[in-house]
């Protein structure tokens, strides 16, 4: 007989069960990463598990198995129901186990270019600078089956290398050339290498960019004073005192060696440690460093939940693209797990928006990031009515705009009809239209959400045509029309420094120097961590601002993006956004520098209140240190 001609969809599969070939297993929790071991003992193949978010809950079996894991690695949580798991500590915990362990962006949830950016996220987990660095190098060569080749800096291997500005994991490390066997492939002195690492790789006339940014000089170091842990940080204090090695006051120069009294939720007295004395028996919090409480100027937190399911989602109304009406206060959930996280990343302050789907989106409003109702946490509402243009708002169904010159019109019409409603003396009650008074009177905002450079121009020629108040959003190409943003005077929430460039056609200009570069010309800014529809469901605003303060934007303008300049652009600078008596006392505390990569915010304080504790933190277990899933009721609320 003729034997059967082979079977070519086959053959691969042959070539892993002679281990010739290995199989790499997408999965996150830590069943489906049982479920991908038992398989490859079934058949007895190689396999390297990719994700592996829920690796540090079986920890045993991989390593008993000496199963190697190519981690995923998100700062932030949510967006996908699997990742609800991730733990900034798992790398190390995998390591210290004896685990393989690698590091891969799963590009675009976290950009390639930003690759040693998610390196420090392990680091910050507690993995050591060593181990970071082999996880992006020689760990991934060795689960390729490459590591004769690649990998490390030995005599013989390919000569492939990276001459880096500082060390690998810190923010203001960049990376000044990369060598592919021995040639060079990237020089951070020639402006169109530039472009790949800083953005606006995609614009073709490069003097329409400003010139390479310098390296920016680390913080000094400074310590923190010494004094005893407080037995119970989350239980409720009428008066607390704060000692720090620097306070950022946001309102002056850093006070070295300072000390700052709480009474009553308010500043009481702040400036030099030997010049303000301590009240007898008042409890101390200790810190290296302290900065007021990261206000961050453009979120969807507290609308969009971290599931990422229809059940949590309530950023747009998709019934009509022309909502002024709405209020962001009726969605505002104050125990979204999502708000937590930012607690624990020092944002005390947020601006919430609707999302991006509708033109005329809603009215915005401004929270806490505390408090068990809405009513607890609301500082202003409303805030603002929220006008997207561009690519999110047109050709959401039939009735929606289907082009820009739609949505332009849409604006118009509905800003028409408002203004010859209200000039009417004897006007009946317009639900939709009575919402758009406080903005045609100036006494709130419009918020005009766009990324592209005519887009930002068609918000500015509504503004003028209505005389609205404008403050721009997002605005991705700002920095490639300068004059016309500067001749507005309006402010500027300025999109994430890493927001993905390839996301959309829209952010291909996308430039990580885009804060500094309208700072230098005096264009009032602040920085938002805006929308996520996927993984992760929010960003980190403290990284944002970092990575900005290393593109151009330097460590005073950074710092002052996320607090005071963004209060002064919210109106809410009265109350908020530094350190002064009198203030609300809303103040983070530090382990490090507040930007650098591996610092851990150690004490949220909201309203003089501790509603965050690193230490409180660390007492969990691994396997509850995760995401947690309820919210503000969590370990480390407290009490209220």
């Amino acid at each position: 007989a003729t034997p059967p001609e082979s079977d070519l969809s086959l053959d691969p599969l042959v070539e892993v069960l002679e281990r010739k070939r290995t199989v790499h297993f997408h999965c996150h929790r830590a069943d489906d990463l049982m479920t991908a071991l038992r398989i490859a003992e079934e058949f007895d193949f190689d396999i390297v598990l990719q994700h592996g978010t829920e690796g540090y809950r079986i920890t045993d079996e991989l390593a008993k198995r000496k199963i190697p894991v190519s981690l995923t690695l998100v700062d932030s949580p949510g967006g996908k129901l699997e990742v609800m798991g991730r733990l900034d500590e798992n790398a190390a915990i995998l390591e210290k186990a004896g685990i393989l362990v690698a590091i891969n962006t799963d590009d675009s949830v976290t950009e390639s270019r930003f690759y040693l950016r998610t390196g420090s996220i392990a680091v910050n987990g507690g993995l050591s600078e060593d181990g970071g660095v082999r996880a992006l190098t020689i760990n991934p060569a060795k689960m390729l089956k490459l590591d004769h080749r690649i990998g490390s800096l030995e005599k013989g291997k390919e000569a492939d290398f990276v001459i880096l500005s500082g060390a690998p994991f810190s923010i203001y490390t960049h990376v000044l050339a990369t060598y592919i066997d021995g040639v060079s492939q990237f020089d951070r002195t020639s402006k169109r290498d530039w472009t790949y690492q800083a953005g606006g790789f995609a614009v073709t006339d490069l003097n329409k960019l400003p010139p390479i940014t310098g390296l920016l000089k680390p913080l000094s170091p400074v310590k923190a004073p010494t004094f005893p842990a407080l037995e119970d940080p989350l239980k409720t204090m009428k008066t607390v005192a704060i000692r720090a090695g620097r306070i950022h006051t946001s309102a002056g120069a850093p006070i070295l060696d300072g000390v700052i009294i709480i009474e009553g939720g308010k500043i009481k007295a702040i400036g030099l440690a030997k010049d303000i004395e301590i009240p007898k028996g008042v409890p101390v919090l200790a810190a290296a460093e302290v900065s007021p409480g990261l206000i961050d100027a453009h979120t969807v937190c507290g609308l969009s939940g971290a599931y990422n399911v229809s059940a949590d989602q309530d950023q747009e109304e998709a019934s009509d693209p022309n909502h002024p009406e709405l209020r962001v206060l009726d969605g505002f959930n104050p125990n979204e797990p999502l708000i937590e996280f930012l607690r624990a990343n020092g944002v005390t302050t947020i601006h919430t928006l609707p999302g991006r789907g509708n033109v005329i989106a809603g009215q915005t409003g401004i929270f806490h990031t505390s408090g068990i109702t809405v009513n607890q946490a609301t500082i202003r509402f409303p805030a603002g009515l929220l006008v997207n243009l561009g690519e999110s708002s047109k050709s959401n169904s039939g009735k929606w705009p289907q082009t820009r010159m739609g949505s332009a019109n849409l604006a118009r019409t509905t800003f028409e009809q408002a203004r010859n409603h209200f000039a009417k003396k004897d006007r009946s009650k317009n639900f939709k239209l009575d919402g758009l008074e406080p903005m045609f009177k100036g006494e709130l905002p419009v918020i005009f959400s766009a990324h592209r450079a005519d887009d930002i121009a068609t918000a500015l020629r509504l503004a003028e045509e209505f005389k609205l108040k404008p403050i721009l959003d997002l605005a991705t190409e700002a920095y490639l029309i300068p004059e016309a943003v500067i001749a507005s005077k309006a402010p500027i929430i300025v999109h994430p420094t890493m927001q993905r460039a390839g996301s959309s056609i829209e952010t291909l200009n996308g430039f990580t120097g885009n804060a500094g570069f309208l700072a230098d010309r005096k264009v009032p800014i602040a920085i938002g961590t805006s929308f996520e529809s996927y993984v992760p469901k929010t960003r980190i605003l403290r990284s944002e601002a970092a990575m900005a303060m290393t593109h151009g934007l330097g460590h005073e303008r950074a710092l002052k993006a996320v607090t005071i300049d963004a209060a002064k652009i919210l109106n809410i600078d009265k109350d908020y956004g530094s350190l002064e008596v009198g203030k609300v006392a809303n103040v983070v505390l530090y382990d490090g520098d507040p930007f650098e990569n591996t610092s851990h915010v150690t004490f949220t304080v909201v309203q003089g209140r501790v509603v965050y504790s690193r230490d409180e933190y660390l007492k969990l277990p691994f396997s509850r240190r995760a995401f947690a899933l309820t919210g503000g009721s969590s370990c480390c609320l407290g009490e209220w």
